[in-house]
Formats: structure tokens, sequence, C-alpha cells
């Protein structure tokens, strides 16, 4: 869709709504992050033109949430979200307003989720309007749900992981009444996506420390509803979450989240990301990191090649975070990764993943027929070369006649 648009642009949205005779601010977490003192990511533009008036004042504008008053208008390929001031009407799928209506912006501001994202910023004039407490929760390091807390959860089940992210984000801690909606609620989050739901846990995950949050998470039992087979057995949780915790300092969404499910059966690892709508990679680089969660024991003393194998895969870092963990539970050492790590350094980076000596082409041109001998034979060819048994095309060549006359 484009490039997130910067202050610039959306002041420069403001300035074309105003001069078309329309009421126009900054708005939501962009207002915020200036008071905070932090650069902000994206900014919105909150206004009192309709988006069919939105699209009659700039050039490109997507209408793909028009009925929901959002207007995504693209200036110099960054695209700025353009909203309608509006109060939402009920919410019959815990996610989406059956409707809107167009309001002011006081209305406009009840309606949306923590009072320290619902100020609005007028830039011309310079002067932050506040509505619903935000400044002062924010001064206060307070997450605070707008008006009444079981009715903000209730339109969309997903600010209860919201608002666990924004105070393990920002060191903030959660209001008792909304804390208290939070854990009321905690078993509806299952009634939205599980792709709004991995994606809402890889963005608190992705910052460092995630141990309050996972604290949090647990506190408000949204965990147990959103992993309940962390739950299946008791000593689950007790370990993944001290996992979890040892291993978050990364801000490493992936680790973090292996951390959580690696001492799970594959079935329900496979089961957990097919729910959460993960991709092949998440899932493969998941059940990798289960599948060699207990090598921390033995992989100082295996085979060069198996050695070399696990070393090249993509998820080896994480997976050696995990060992380092794996090693203190059991024994409070660290012995085994320290002989890991030497090992690891004895290792010319260049042969941990190198070309192989000889291709089924080589073969071939030897004799071989294709087949399943054919991928056998490369195999340990290749097994060879990664044992530094064979080093040259010449002695492969070698090996692998006497590998095809022996069978």
């Amino acid at each position: 869709m484009g490039l997130s648009a910067t202050k610039a642009t959306a002041v420069g949205v403001v300035r074309r709504l105003r001069a078309a005779g329309y009421e126009a601010l900054l708005a939501g977490g962009c207002v915020r992050d200036m008071l905070m003192g932090h650069r902000a990511s994206d900014y919105d533009v909150a206004t009192s033109a309709t988006p069919r008036q939105v699209k009659q004042i700039f050039g490109h504008v997507l209408m793909i949430g028009a009925k929901f008053g959002v207007a995504m208008v693209i200036i110099n390929r960054r695209t700025i979200e353009v909203t309608t001031f509006r109060s939402d009407l009920s919410y019959s799928d815990g996610r989406r307003p059956d409707g809107v209506k167009f309001v002011t912006p006081k209305r406009d501001a009840q309606r949306r989720d923590f009072t320290i994202n619902g100020m609005f910023y007028d830039p011309i004039s310079r002067r932050v309007i506040d509505y619903v407490g935000g400044k002062k929760d924010l001064q206060a390091g307070v997450i605070r749900a707008i008006g009444d807390p079981e009715r903000r959860f209730a339109e969309d089940y997903l600010r209860m992981l919201r608002a666990v992210r924004f105070a393990g984000r920002f060191g903030f801690r959660i209001e008792r009444a909304t804390a208290r909606a939070i854990k009321r609620r905690a078993g509806r989050i299952t009634k939205i996506s599980g792709e709004r739901i991995r994606e809402e846990l890889e963005k608190m995950f992705a910052r460092k420390p995630a141990l309050a949050t996972l604290k949090q998470l647990h506190k408000l039992q949204l965990i147990k509803a959103i992993l309940p087979e962390l739950f299946a057995d008791t000593n689950h949780w007790s370990k993944a979450s001290r996992r979890a915790g040892a291993v978050s300092e990364r801000g490493d969404a992936l680790l973090t989240i292996a951390s959580l499910l690696c001492d799970l059966p594959a079935s329900d690892i496979r089961r957990i990301v097919r729910r959460w709508g993960g991709s092949n990679e998440m899932r493969k680089s998941l059940l990798w990191m289960s599948e060699h969660l207990d090598d921390w024991r033995t992989a100082h003393e295996m085979s060069l090649a198996q050695f070399k194998r696990i070393l090249a895969h993509r998820d080896f870092r994480r997976l050696e975070m995990l060992w380092r963990f794996e090693e203190r539970f059991a024994d409070g050492g660290k012995s085994r990764s320290l002989a890991i790590r030497r090992r690891i350094k004895a290792i010319d980076p260049k042969q941990i993943d190198p070309q192989p000596l000889l291709t089924g082409a080589d073969l071939k041109e030897i004799g071989l027929k294709e087949g399943a001998i054919l991928g056998r034979v490369l195999r340990k060819l290749y097994d060879a070369q990664l044992n530094e048994q064979i080093t040259n095309r010449r002695d492969a060549l070698r090996m692998a006649r006497s590998l095809i006359t022996d069978r």
C-alpha cells in the first residue's frame, strides 16, 4: 500500500482539509508518541470530511474502509489514514462496528480504546485537545479504557491484548477497573481471528524484555485462553514461562514464541500455527527448534556432519539460546554450552554449509543411473565432505566410484 506517512505528510493533509473548509486534527497513537517524546511510526488524521469529500480533495485515495468512515490518502507513495469523526454503532462480531454515524471530535474520542490513545493534536496551533484525560494518564503511567471498559472490550476483544501490549511497551500499569474487565472477558479473546491474535503477540514479543508482559497475560488469564495447550500439563506453563522470560531479552518474537511452545507435541505446534494462520516458514522453524531442543546434551560429541547441519540452519542462533536455558534448568550449569561454543569457533565458517563437491550430474557421468541410489550416494558423499574426510573433487570421485562398486 506504500510507505507510512511522515509528520510532514500528515500536517500537509491537515492543511489541505482545513483549506477546503473542514476540521482536521492528528489523532491517536501519534499524539501519544509525540507527548512521550517518541518518534511516531505512523500518523493518522481525523476530520469532519466524509470519505467521499476526502476523495474530492485528494487525487489518489483508496476507499477500502469508506463505510466505516476511513479513506486512505496516498501522497508521494506515502499512505495516511484519514478517518471521519465518528461514533460506532453496535458490534455484533466483537471486531467491527455494524455501522457508524459521523459526530463531533469529542464524541469520536469517546469511542476510542484507551485514554492515552484518545487525544487529538492541532499541528497548526500546536495544541493538544484532550476530552478523555489522556495527558493525565500518560503522566501517571496508566492504561485506562475510555468510558465503560466492559463496553470497550465488547466492541473489539483484541483491545484486551492491546492493553497488555501497551502496558509492557511503556512500563505502565493497567488501571484496576480495566484489568478486572479484561480478566472477566479473557475467554472471549478466542472470538478474535487467530491471525489478529498472532500479530498482537508478535508485536508484544518483538520488544524486550517480554517477561513482564508474559506475567500480565497470565495474571489476566489471557494466555490460558490463547494457548490452552500450555495448561494441559501442570508443568508446561511453569517451565515455558521461565524459558520465555530468559530469552525475551532478545526482542525476537519467533524465539519467544518457540520458547513457549517447544515442549509441546509436534501435533500441538502444528495445530497452534494453523489456528494462528501462521506461515509455513513459522511452522517449520517452530517444529525444527522443538525437534532439536534436547540436542544440547549431545551436540558437543555428535559427528561433525550432524553438528554442521544443525549449525547451518537459519534458526540455529535461536536454538542455541534455548539450549542455554535447558542446561541451566536441568543442572544449573553451562559446561555443555561452553563446549558447544568452543566447537563452533573451531569450525571454518566456509565449511559449515559448503557447495557439494559432486552433483547428481557428476554421478551420472561415471555411470550411476537416476533413482533412489543416486540420492543415497549423494548424501553419503556430502556427509563425508562435512566430516572433512574428503576435501576436493578428486577424492570425492574416488569415493563415489567405491560406493557405486560396493552397492
